[in-house]
């Protein structure tokens, strides 16, 4: 690493990789520092033992990212690639009436984004699913169509960034196999069919010259004056994974438990960018700049709009149809292919199938018994019992095995995700250095019973009954949210905001922020194309 390079990038996910790729097209020396490991596609957890080592903390550096505050929980990523790596491949624009909305800066309009959409869109090559050529459309789809079309609704296919073709190399020269329907969007793909960030933009950037270092930590920002010539310094914790792993499992011949190891060791260190780009994610970001403004007081001067107007862009997960009237297998094919509009008069909401990988749903079947699976259970061991003893000469033994995976929850069980205009009001703070997210479901309410009310019509309409969220059932009344968005968010004031319209930092030249943070609003829909749009326009700006 160089102790000074022109732009330094915090962050590899929608807002990083493509500053980062275009600052270095443009010719700019760009260093990426990102908290997560680079992610083979032979090192994403796969077995259940594997997935329960695959969440981030300071000793196994994983993949998911789960944090639960008192009202909301929120998923995300850690890695080169940041949350494409386990997001689910959705690539949709905003309506545009969400940018009518005021907490909007005037200059940031459907219309003023759609050509930045569109090289997004190239990029990450969306397309609505087309199967491969010895797959059907998965049950999945069918069963949400056929659920949409019974309650009068018109069900389209989502564009996804997802390849189903033959073997090929892409545009950056990275081999890629087409989707072979495994579900396991969230846990990383092994076969390159997504087109997550760490197969375009980055090695992009990386062959433009872009140096990427994983494990890096940021911890801080100090400006270094004057900012307009010498910039600032990102100071970071650098993690030594490979110490770590390399600690036995054995001490003095006696085996001991995987989380009695230490954390891997980490070192401080720090680099210079004449121009700062943050890119950490709404919650990274924003824990980054209070903890700059707020506890070593380096950015005094920050808005006071910092943590503000936090959404969880109304997400409403673990919802879903149980004992469907048709097979639903909702671990096959990509993990959201189609949906609706189910907008009201009064909120913007959209519903969306949905697909988990098989652990999560093997944990859901032991998480949620049934009786059918006790009369199943009591009905194959009769059979095993009569056969071992000579008693049951009829049909072959698998007659009766196949009743051990009968019964389940899962195979008729048809998932949504609902997405809607929530209030956008919650805030985000330090506490004990921490990020905390302070956040009240009363002014989103209304929504969120109008999407539960469109939830039950769709779950009647394919034979099932309306599961909610085990989360918001009392006493929690939780919600689990994937997207995240707001703490630093846009504004042609900077009382209102912390970033102008081109993602710089009021008072702070040459510091930008550009992800999620940024978005004053919910959206309705998922976020990563409009994520994508903001950062072409936020990079374009600064090239020109």
């Amino acid at each position: 690493m160089r102790e000074t390079y022109d732009v330094v990038v915090i962050g590899s996910g929608f807002g990083g990789a493509i500053n980062a790729c275009r600052l270095a097209q443009a010719g700019r020396s760009v260093c990426i520092l990102e908290r997560g490991k680079r992610w083979g596609k032979k090192d994403f957890p796969r077995t259940t033992g594997q997935v329960a080592r695959s969440f981030w903390n300071y000793k196994d550096l994983g993949l998911l990212d789960y944090r639960a505050f008192e009202k909301i929980d929120v998923i995300q990523a850690s890695g080169v690639g940041g949350g494409s790596l386990v997001y689910f491949n959705v690539h949709i624009r905003t309506p545009k009436e969400i940018f009518e909305n005021p907490r909007w800066p005037r200059g940031v309009k459907r219309d003023i984004l759609d050509p930045f959409y569109d090289k997004a869109h190239d990029m990450l090559e969306a397309r609505p699913l087309t199967p491969p050529a010895d797959l059907d459309m998965p049950p999945r789809t069918e069963a949400f169509f056929a659920a949409a079309q019974n309650a009068g609704r018109k069900p389209e296919l989502m564009e996804i960034c997802v390849y189903t073709g033959p073997q090929k190399k892409n545009r950056q020269g990275v081999e890629q196999d087409g989707c072979v329907y495994c579900g396991n969007c969230m846990l990383g793909c092994h076969v390159h069919a997504k087109n997550t960030l760490d197969l375009n933009y980055i090695p992009l950037a990386e062959q433009n010259g872009a140096e990427v270092y994983p494990l890096h930590q940021v911890e801080k920002i100090e400006p270094i004056h004057p900012v307009e010539v010498n910039g600032y310094r990102v100071h970071f914790r650098e993690f030594d994974l490979e110490t770590a792993e390399s600690q036995p499992l054995t001490v003095d011949g006696a085996r001991f438990d995987r989380d009695a190891r230490p954390e891997p060791l980490s070192r401080p260190g720090s680099v210079v960018g004449r121009r700062v780009i943050i890119s950490a994610g709404s919650l990274g970001s924003t824990e980054i700049l209070l903890r700059s403004r707020d506890l070593h007081r380096t950015l005094p001067n920050l808005s006071p709009a910092l943590g503000t107007k936090f959404s969880g862009n109304g997400d409403f997960l673990l919802a879903g149809a149980l004992e469907s009237n048709r097979e639903v297998d909702p671990g096959c094919g990509p993990s959201i292919t189609a949906a609706i509009d189910a907008s009201t008069a009064n909120n913007r909401i959209m519903i969306q199938d949905l697909g988990f990988p098989d652990p999560f749903l093997w944990y859901l079947e032991s998480a949620l018994p049934v009786p059918r699976r006790l009369k199943n259970l009591g009905l194959f061991f009769r059979k095993y019992l009569m056969r071992t003893l000579g008693l049951d000469h009829g049909s072959a033994f698998t007659d009766g095995a196949d009743k051990l995976f009968k019964g389940g929850v899962t195979p008729k069980f048809l998932p949504f995700l609902g997405m809607g205009t929530d209030a956008a009001d919650g805030r985000m703070q330090l506490s004990e250095g921490n990020i905390e997210i302070d956040w009240n479901l009363k002014r989103s309410r209304a929504m969120f019973n109008e999407m539960e009310k469109t939830l039950k019509q769709l779950s009647k309409a394919v034979g099932g009954d309306y599961m909610p969220s085990m989360l918001w059932g009392w006493p929690w009344r939780k919600l689990l949210t994937a997207h995240p968005l707001g703490g630093c968010t846009m504004s042609d004031d900077p009382a209102e905001g912390v970033v102008n319209e081109f993602g710089e930092v009021w008072n702070y030249p040459n510091l930008y922020v550009s992800d999620g943070a940024i978005i004053p609003t919910a959206l309705s829909v998922n976020p990563s194309a409009t994520i994508s749009a903001l950062s072409e326009r936020i990079a374009d700006h600064q090239v020109r």
